[in-house]
């Protein structure tokens, strides 16, 4: 079923158990996509890849009744993935780690979302340099050993929000800017470059478990929380397609 208009549904599981859900995968990606995957040489990151694919074939074949291997998609000038033809208002956005895969879909909605593990290595402190001066003095006083869970928190939103908007992260660390006031959803403001008014735009913050971080950026204003369908619901929506059973509705 497609979302309400201005709503969000986000999908998440671990790779191995959504390819586990769909052993017959294979069949619903495209020659490109066999190729890619093929390209992987770990196989921890041809399974992400995989499992990615099949998120977003398994989940917006169920949600517009299709063949999840009829799909067609085509990228922006900046790479963001849409369907081709456009369905219906229809957004989406996907992200991966070696942890987990999410999906969120949108309608008539602009949308971007990215999960990122808080503990992977990188160098904060360095990155933080091209944050936007306001988020450099938020980590500033941070707790230092809540230091870089906020890093984390602000770089989620970063990227949620410039693939939302299509730029992706050539745009510039700074050019979008967060706070992150308690006990309220994150707060944006943009770059001139952008042409963004943060008015018409809503964000949100979930942690997946203690370890990861995910953050999820809409193009319109207010926005309710998003539906989430944690590992098992999102592999039975998957699942329901196997084997050319009808789409799980």
């Amino acid at each position: 079923m497609l979302p309400p208009p201005g709503t969000a549904q986000i999908f998440i599981a671990h790779p191995e158990r959504l390819l586990a859900a769909a052993p017959g995968h294979a069949a619903w990606l495209s020659a490109e996509e066999r190729a890619r995957a093929g390209r992987y040489r770990r196989p921890a990151d041809r399974a992400g890849y995989l499992a990615t694919r099949v998120l977003v074939r398994g989940i917006l074949a169920g949600v517009l009744g299709r063949s999840p291997d009829a799909l067609r998609f085509e990228e922006g000038p900046h790479g963001k993935p849409s369907l081709r033809p456009p369905a219906e208002g229809l957004a989406f956005s996907a992200s991966r780690t070696p942890a987990w895969v999410a999906l969120a879909v949108t309608r008539g909605a602009a949308c971007g979302i990215d999960v990122e593990g808080v503990h992977r290595p990188v160098d904060v402190e360095a990155i933080a340099r091209r944050f936007a001066p306001a988020e450099r003095t938020l980590l500033e006083r941070s707790d230092p050993a809540e230091r870089r869970r906020v890093f984390f928190r602000l770089w989620t939103l970063k990227e949620a929000c410039l693939k939302a908007n299509g730029r992706g992260l050539a745009a510039g660390l700074d050019a979008c800017s967060f706070s992150l006031p308690a006990a309220a959803p994150p707060r944006a403001s943009f770059a001139a470059s952008l042409g963004e008014n943060p008015e018409r735009w809503s964000f949100f913050l979930l942690e997946p478990d203690s370890d990861h971080l995910l953050a999820l950026a809409l193009g319109t204003s207010a926005a309710p929380p998003p539906e989430v369908s944690g590992e098992a619901e999102t592999c039975r929506r998957v699942e329901g397609i196997v084997g050319g059973q009808r789409p799980v509705r």
